[in-house]
């Protein structure tokens, strides 16, 4: 399957021929370019994202139903199983939110000035966040890696019949590389995301939450000068070892520590 980036630029490089005007020359003329067309197939696109907010939200919520079960059982591991879904699925909803209020400012700008520049200019920030949101969901959540993938290929249709250089975008390999415009879209968009899934979706309790016991494991292991045993360690988070041991791993992958022997710290 290609890469999100390469399905980007595919679509813009659609019937470009080598011999075709200038980036600016296209900015100029703007020929063959059906507005309306394009307006109307990012809306769709936008259609697809609202599913899968939908699909995604109603995953968090079945998650916290059963976290709040597993508090009322005392059942530990069903609680550790449910939070840490839940932390995922939050953090999955916030980066479909974000494309989807990118995908919302490209529908504005291009509405507004239909020019290829506003096309190149509302594309820029989907190109970063499909690139970087694959890259980002394809270790922690596999599946909606999958599922968003063939959202954002849809994409491709946007601008199949736009004559442009794919060497107008940046690279969106970092966010260092992108316009102080582009960054400035990017961010309110994460702004506005973030306060959507605080809204919409369910506080995670902070005595069963993987990040917050992440972070008490580190101070824990700080302050013991860098050795611990997972028993005490388990007893000061109030979790199972085994609990200590996921963590661990998790912000090992992460690259905070780097777990040496955990056979010698049980």
């Amino acid at each position: 399957m290609p890469g999100i980036a390469d399905v980007i630029r595919k679509a813009f490089g659609w019937g470009l021929s080598r011999d075709s005007d200038s980036p600016e020359e296209l900015f100029n003329q703007g020929e063959g370019i059906n507005y309306d067309e394009i307006l109307a197939q990012l809306n769709i696109v936008k259609s697809e994202v609202d599913r899968f907010k939908l699909k995604i939200l109603n995953d968090i919520n079945t998650y916290h139903a059963k976290l709040v079960s597993a508090i009322k059982a005392h059942d530990n591991e069903g609680m550790e199983l449910s939070a840490s879904e839940l932390v995922i699925k939050k953090r999955v909803y916030k980066l479909i939110a974000t494309y989807g209020h990118l995908i919302g400012v490209a529908i504005e700008r291009i509405n507004d000035a239909r020019t290829v520049e506003s096309i190149v200019k509302a594309v820029a920030p989907l190109q970063y966040a499909m690139s970087a949101i694959s890259n980002y969901l394809s270790g922690l959540a596999p599946d909606a890696s999958a599922s968003l993938a063939s959202v954002f290929e849809s994409t491709e249709s946007v601008i199949r019949k736009v004559n442009m250089i794919s060497s107008m975008l940046p690279e969106g390999r970092s966010i260092a590389m992108l316009d102080d415009e582009t960054k400035r879209v990017i961010a309110e968009a994460m702004k506005e995301a973030q306060e959507e899934t605080e809204r919409l979706t369910p506080e995670v309790p902070k005595s069963v939450n993987p990040e917050v016991l992440e972070g008490k494991l580190v101070e824990y292991i700080r302050t013991s000068g860098g050795v611990i045993r997972i028993s005490k360690a388990a007893e000061y988070l109030g979790v199972s070892p085994e609990v200590v041991k996921d963590l661990l791993a998790r912000l090992q992958a992460k690259g905070v520590l780097r777990v040496e022997s955990v056979a010698q710290t049980t």
